[in-house]
């Protein structure tokens, strides 16, 4: 279980993935809330990417879950996250799209 907060023995516990999670409370605590749009699509994009990582390669779950994951509750967190993944990249590309002067959102 992977929480916010840093655990007494956290990184023992999360092994291999410990660097993985740090970045990842990093960006849930600060990485989002700062920057412009594109700055925060590009932060999301990565959260997700984090995400997908921990729970897919490594198996962790992830804080608001209170029970490890069975494989078809992974399957379902992995779609969404997938998803939403695919939506931070089409608007941290479309904010790199020349506006010509036109202000798109």
């Amino acid at each position: 279980m992977v929480t916010l907060e840093e655990q007494p023995d956290g990184e023992y516990a999360v092994g291999p993935a410990a660097a993985l999670v740090a970045e990842w409370r990093e960006l849930r605590t600060e990485g989002e809330a700062s920057g412009g749009r594109i700055d925060r699509a590009e932060a999301a994009a990565r959260r997700w990417e984090l995400e997908i990582a921990m729970i897919g390669d490594f198996r962790l779950t992830l804080s608001p879950e209170t029970t490890p994951l069975d494989a078809p509750r992974r399957e379902d967190h992995l779609r969404w996250r997938r998803e939403a993944l695919a939506k931070a990249r089409r608007l941290r590309w479309l904010g790199r799209v020349p506006t010509l002067g036109l202000r798109w959102w």
